[in-house]
This record gives C-alpha cells, sequence and structure tokens, in this order.
C-alpha cells in the first residue's frame, strides 16, 4: 500500500477527539512507543507508517502485520503526524471497548479516578504513574481528556498497554463501600494516615486549577494533603498523583 491522500486525510482526522470517536481509532507515534504497542498486540493495529531504514531493522517483529504496514518518506509522515517533527513510525489501532468498569471493592487493589482532568500531558503522565505503581485501573470523568488523544498516548510512553481505562461520571462512581482518598488543600496529612485504611482504595485526582469538584470531595472517605514546606501555591496534578501513590500504595 502507498500513503493517499485520502488515506492521509483519514490518519489526520484522528488528531481531533470527534473522529476518534467516529472510527474508533487512535494513533501512537515514536519507534519506542510504537514498538510497545506492536509486542503487546493488546491492540489491533489497522496500519503501520514507517520509514524503510525502520523497516529494515524491524522487519521480523512486524510480519505479522503484513499488508498493514506503509512504508513513507520522512515528508510523508511529517504530512500525518501530531508532532512538531514526525519520528520514523505512526500506527492507527481500534480503541477498545469504553464500557463501565465493574468495580471490585471487596478486592485488595487499587484505583485512580480523575476528575476533569484537561492536559494531556498530566494525563499521560498519569497513566505512567499508575503502570509504575502496578495500579491497574485508571478511570477518569467524562469531561476529562481523552485517554486516547495523540498527546495522551505519547505521554504515557506504552504505559496504555498494562492498564484498563475507563470513563465513569463522577455520580456513578460507587466510592461509598471502599477507601477513598481525595487529594484535597487543607486536608489531613497524607502521611498520617494508618495502615489498616490504606491497604486499598480509590485515589481521586482533581482538575488542575479547580481541584476536585466538591461534591465529589465529600463523597470520598478521606480529605487528604500532602504537607508544604516551601512557598509554592499548589503541585502539578502528576506530581501529586505520584507522591500520594508512593505514601498510599507502597
Amino acid at each position: 500500500m502507498i500513503l493517499t491522500n485520502k488515506l492521509r486525510k483519514y490518519v489526520r482526522s484522528l488528531h481531533l477527539h470527534k473522529y476518534r470517536q467516529k472510527y474508533d481509532k487512535f494513533i501512537a507515534e515514536g519507534p519506542k512507543v510504537c514498538a510497545e504497542f506492536i509486542e503487546s498486540q493488546k491492540y489491533k493495529i489497522e496500519f503501520l507508517f514507517c520509514t524503510q531504514d525502520w523497516y529494515d531493522i524491524n522487519q521480523d517483529s512486524t510480519k505479522s502485520l503484513g499488508d498493514k504496514i506503509i512504508i513513507a518518506s520522512d515528508k510523508d509522515l511529517q504530512t500525518i503526524s501530531c508532532m512538531q517533527k514526525a519520528n520514523k513510525t505512526l500506527i492507527v489501532m481500534d480503541k477498545p471497548s469504553m464500557s463501565d468498569l465493574q468495580l471490585d471493592t471487596a478486592a485488595n487493589q487499587w484505583m485512580i479516578y480523575t476528575d476533569k482532568i484537561q492536559d494531556p500531558g498530566n494525563m499521560g503522565t498519569i497513566i505512567r504513574i499508575a503502570d509504575w505503581y502496578g495500579i491497574e485501573n485508571l478511570i477518569s470523568s467524562t469531561d476529562s481528556v481523552d485517554f486516547y488523544n495523540p498527546k495522551v498516548v505519547q505521554a504515557a510512553m506504552g504505559s496504555h498497554n498494562r492498564l484498563h481505562l475507563r470513563s465513569i461520571d463522577a455520580e456513578n462512581l460507587p466510592i461509598e463501600s471502599m477507601n477513598a482518598f481525595a487529594l484535597v488543600l487543607g486536608g489531613q496529612d497524607i502521611t498520617s494516615l494508618s495502615d489498616d485504611i490504606t491497604q486499598s482504595g480509590i485515589i481521586v485526582m482533581g482538575n488542575e486549577s479547580q481541584g476536585i469538584n466538591p461534591v465529589l470531595a465529600d463523597r470520598c472517605t478521606h480529605k487528604v494533603s500532602i504537607e508544604r514546606k516551601g512557598g509554592a501555591e499548589s503541585l502539578n496534578v502528576s506530581v501529586a498523583c505520584g507522591i500520594a501513590c508512593q505514601v498510599l500504595v507502597c
């Protein structure tokens, strides 16, 4: 196959949320990220676009893709890339079903819920943090940035392959039956929590500028804060999520 104008237009449309929804597809870019998706086989690959030199080195690992592989020049890759400078590979994949996650509150597991997170870099980093700490279930409000936004995928660096990602409106989140830790300003020092309530639960992270919706925060069993030593007004939400995971999950 070759990169036709029709195919070019299709791939570029997946830069936008409405077309990712329409086609139930998403894209990933870059040799490392694409290699993880190809190896994992969690997501069905529709197309792999790559340069000839990358393909020559990676023929063995891409044999199963057959005629889904499209060799393209650096110039052609740039026309379909979300990046300022295209980087050797781009793949188009099927989005998974976003059916509601069945929360097993009796299980000894941790989850993260993101409320109205808007920045793709923050969401991608939170996905990586969940992966680092072995938290398999990451849930977002339906008005958070799309898990499959290309910038989210790029920031997550392949961690999509090891997580269950779901979107659920806050009012449908059954947190009353589990330990729920809302990261807020002025809450209980997170390091002071007793071990018996930090065996499992859900960590709730809020919007970058507004924090957690007060109605959702009030439903959480614990409102906790990260103690401030200096003069910064606030912490980046993904940094705060990492600290919370280190304290609660480890």
